[in-house]
């Protein structure tokens, strides 16, 4: 599987997550939910900049290669998480749009469809947990000072 080697412009990054839930509006109150589909997945729109001739050749050709025989590749994007991960992703058909040209520097913007990676529910509801406490930035700040500067000051003690 190809990796696609451009990075992303953060600036004008749309991300829409995999929704797994069917909904049926009822007339009054709540709306009815139910979990209808799995495995769905995210929709990104994405813009790179094509700055020089060398990026623009590796763009179309890549563009080519993965229309004309239609399959994923994969790419490192930061989309549902704090840092960049490697998604498996594939274009959305007729996404490409050419957008600001300036002389020959240029950005293109297109849909990619990226499958979610593999969550721990557990550790998502400790996260909650700790929120629900109090302020779960300040608790995460407390435990950054404990891990990294009062342990290894005690420790340097020890020896």
């Amino acid at each position: 599987m190809n990796s696609f080697a451009l990075r992303p412009l953060n600036r004008g990054m749309i991300f829409q997550p995999a929704n797994n839930l069917l909904e049926q509006q009822l007339v009054g109150g709540f709306a009815r939910q139910r979990v209808q589909f799995v495995n769905n997945v995210h929709t990104v729109n994405v813009t790179v900049s094509l700055h020089d001739k060398a990026r623009q050749q590796y763009f179309w050709a890549f563009w080519r290669s993965h229309t004309l025989n239609p399959r994923s590749f994969l790419w490192r994007l930061m989309i549902d998480d704090t840092e960049m991960k490697t998604y498996q992703c594939q274009f959305v058909a007729n996404s490409i749009q050419v957008q600001e040209r300036n002389g020959i520097v240029y950005r293109v913007s297109f849909s990619v469809l990226c499958k979610p990676k593999p969550v721990d529910h557990e550790f998502d509801q400790a996260i909650i947990d700790v929120w629900e406490i109090g302020n779960g930035a300040e608790m995460a700040n407390l435990l950054e000072k404990l891990v990294n500067f009062d342990l290894p000051n005690a420790l340097e003690n020890l020896t």
